[in-house]
């Protein structure tokens, strides 16, 4: 059976395990994807005049009607979900090809993605068995009915089948199918890896929140042996560089990190980046990253504002745990990212103050990320969203049908003053790293900040190239290497 994803952003690890096990049982696998760059889901360059140029939904269906597909799968994200849409409803116009949607979307939201005309198929939580499952099914005439996970059309009425329980043995699994995006990504700078499947926090306003409420032991952490048994795999095919472990937390268990780096530092030894998270960081986890490869750790903060934090969010760790953090970055020379969160309930200017105060003293900062509060089917934010007047329960339908913000540059904020305030210190914020300590906090007594939202866009984005020089970070310089060549493809690709 020739199946082929659609895919809008870059690699998806996800999509990659789909086409492994697919593969595996003897389907042809293809893939069709546009970079968006410039567009609401480019975490580097947003912007939307050179977004709108290099639009090429027209030129991803031409591509998907060459794979000549008896399936066409989307794995969408809320961000990305009314694009799939879009490009479904084209294909389906010039074909009668069947349609499946996945992903965290489609599983937060399946009864309102599936009763769109443009998708015959939505498969809810992890998807390997159940699509492997409906690709034989389809290709050999029999029924579908049973399959669990499974969402779909009988004669216009919308059936879905029991859930099935996440896979128990991730070891068992192939490994990705890395070649499916070796021609639109450079495996060898960057390997993605994923270490273990979902997360042991249940933040608030995270889709891991709604995973963990659906499945018991939904976190599941690979062995080290089967991690080890991919990095070897991946440096002998593509001569590793860099890896990034994508990982939610990367450091949460001690036992299988000391073991893991051991052998990593002895048998792979390229520098590395991982998430983290301040609560589970000390001195023995900064030594461990430190000493075997780690060049960056990206933390998740999004607050100074500790009850925000805790009552809020639902996040682990307190202020001075952060500090302990990041002191120890500065002090084992490992830099690190933070992650800001605006339009949070409750937030006002003195918490974003707060922060500016207490990032200007960090020396190892690289970067502070900047997010948006975005609103996602069924997370137990959204009723404290309500609550504070941020939406409204109207609202709340809009969400399950995509029409909702973006985390990295579109926000979901209505109230004027608050739009104002955030973009203030976003602009503070993203060139923070390029000014001393005593600039910020002199730009903080002399409230200079108040008319931040005036500098404009590219401004801002030269200020953030100049930080990423100077601070020599390198999945900056990758990118910039990176977006002539994506662009090109895009344009006549």
């Amino acid at each position: 059976m020739r199946i082929t994803f659609v895919h809008q952003g870059r690699e998806n690890i996800g999509i990659e395990y789909l086409s492994a096990v697919l593969k595996k049982a003897g389907h042809e696998v293809k893939l069709v994807s546009d970079y968006g760059l410039f567009g609401k889901a480019d975490n580097i360059f947003y912007m939307p005049v050179p977004g709108r140029i290099l639009d090429r939904r027209q030129r991803v269906v031409s591509e998907i009607e060459r794979t000549n597909p008896d399936l066409v799968c989307f794995s969408v994200y809320t961000g990305t979900y009314i694009w799939a849409l879009d490009i479904a409803g084209k294909v389906k116009k010039k074909r009668p090809v069947r349609t499946v949607f996945g992903g965290i979307h489609a599983t937060m939201a399946p009864e309102a993605v599936i009763n769109n005309e443009e998708v015959d198929f939505v498969i809810e939580g992890e998807g390997e068995a159940a699509l492997a499952e409906l690709a034989g099914c389809i290709s050999s005439g029999r029924s579908y009915e049973n399959i669990k996970n499974l969402w779909y059309k009988n004669n216009g009425t919308v059936r879905h089948n029991e859930r099935r329980p996440p896979v128990s043995d991730i070891d068992g699994l192939p490994l990705p199918d890395k070649e499916l995006f070796a021609g639109k990504t450079n495996h060898a700078e960057d390997y993605l890896m994923l270490t273990n499947r979902g997360c042991i926090c249940s933040c608030t306003y995270c889709c891991e929140n709604y995973m963990n409420r659906i499945y018991r032991g939904y976190h599941r952490r690979r062995s080290v042996d089967s991690v080890m048994r991919e990095l070897r795999y991946a440096n002998d095919r593509y001569r590793l560089r860099a890896i990034w472990f994508i990982d939610s937390i990367f450091f949460n268990d001690k036992t299988w990190l000391r073991e893991l780096m051991k052998r990593y530092g002895r048998e792979i030894g390229v520098p590395f980046r991982c998430f983290g998270h301040v609560y589970f960081f000390d001195e023995e986890v900064a030594a461990l990253l430190k000493n075997n490869g780690c060049y960056a750790v990206e933390f998740g903060l999004q607050t100074l504002n500790e009850t925000i934090r805790r009552e809020v969010l639902g996040c682990l760790g307190s202020n001075s745990q952060a500090e302990k953090a990041f002191r120890l970055c500065d002090e084992m020379g490992i830099k690190y990212d933070i992650d800001h969160m605006f339009g949070l309930p409750q937030e006002k200017e003195e918490d974003h103050i707060r922060a500016a105060v207490f990032y200007s003293g960090l020396r190892r900062l690289n970067r502070i990320k900047c997010h948006n509060l975005t609103f996602f089917p069924r997370l137990e934010i959204n009723d404290a969203a309500v609550k504070n007047g941020l939406i409204t329960r109207e609202d709340l339908v809009d969400i399950d049908n995509g029409r909702t913000g973006n985390f990295l540059n579109i926000d979901s904020v209505k109230n004027a003053d608050m739009r104002k305030m955030n973009r203030n210190f976003k602009n503070l914020f993203k060139i923070m790293p390029l000014l001393p300590e005593s600039t910020v906090k002199g730009i903080i007594s002399s409230r200079t900040y108040r008319f931040f939202r005036f500098i404009p866009g590219p401004v801002v984005v030269a200020l953030q190239v100049t930080a990423a020089f100077i601070k020599r970070d390198y999945r900056y310089f990758m990118y910039m290497r990176n977006y002539p060549r994506w662009i090109i493809r895009s344009l006549f690709g």
